[in-house]
């Protein structure tokens, strides 16, 4: 009886597995056969179900790209460059779906880029792993007293990568603060003020990468685009950071 019971188990834990796969090869079968717009949905499908990860959103981003879906392309490349900063295929695929839009991908500075070179999960576990050893070597200073002079030198090296990992994760989680949006209304147009009637300042292109700044309580976001910052209605973009 409880081996039957454990066989139940099992096989109730797979059949959500098998099910996300026969979306995942439907979705497949459907890019190949040109019906981008059905591979989308299929794709959008899989994550209202729970499987949020790269491949999906680089997936979904080609059939809405191929579906001349522009603004959902921007978004779900760039949601797959957070899981995998260093991949050339979303980043070429990014760069060329912003150039089709029209708008001018961001410029990150020396030290973003840097700190951009590992996701936010892999500066975890760096920072995981760095806490560890400093921990180990720590421990050892106690019980090593002749050797002393040499742990205190390699203390420093899960020091510094403790240290740089916390800035690897700040700068993912300032996306949480200030996220990225993506441009969703057709000729949308900042505003010098939030307030609905204010001179408008100037145009995002349909699909543009766009950085918030702030926001106010009456759904207003002041974004910030090629150097310029201007206030813009919540419905005209579409938020693209977790």
């Amino acid at each position: 009886m409880k081996m039957l019971y454990t066989l139940l188990t099992a096989c109730f834990l797979t059949l959500p597995s098998f099910a996300q796969n026969d979306l995942f090869d439907r979705a497949q079968s459907a890019y190949d056969d040109g019906r981008y717009g059905e591979a989308a949905s299929l794709y959008e499908r899989m994550l209202s179900n729970g499987v949020d990860n790269a491949e999906v959103h680089y997936n979904l981003a080609n059939a809405c790209f191929k579906n001349h879906e522009l603004p959902n392309a921007v978004l779900h490349y760039r949601r797959a460059a957070y899981d995998l900063p260093r991949d050339p295929d979303i980043a070429a695929n990014l760069h060329f779906a912003l150039n089709a839009a029209g708008a001018i991908e961001p410029t990150p500075s020396f030290i973003e880029r840097s700190l951009s070179t590992l996701s936010k999960n892999e500066w975890i576990v760096l920072g995981t792993g760095s806490y560890a050893l400093l921990t180990l070597l720590l421990l050892l200073l106690l019980f090593m007293k002749r050797q002393r002079r040499m742990l205190f030198r390699l203390i420093a090296l899960p020091t510094l990568l403790l240290a740089l990992a916390y800035f690897g994760w700040r700068h993912w989680h300032l996306l949480t603060i200030y996220p990225e949006w993506v441009v969703t209304q057709t000729e949308a147009t900042t505003r010098f003020s939030p307030i609905e009637g204010s001179t408008a300042h100037f145009k995002l292109p349909h699909g543009a990468l766009v950085r918030q700044s702030s926001m106010d309580s009456k759904g207003w976001v002041e974004v910030e685009y090629d150097g310029k910052q201007g206030w813009i209605k919540q419905e005209f973009i579409r938020r693209v950071s977790p």
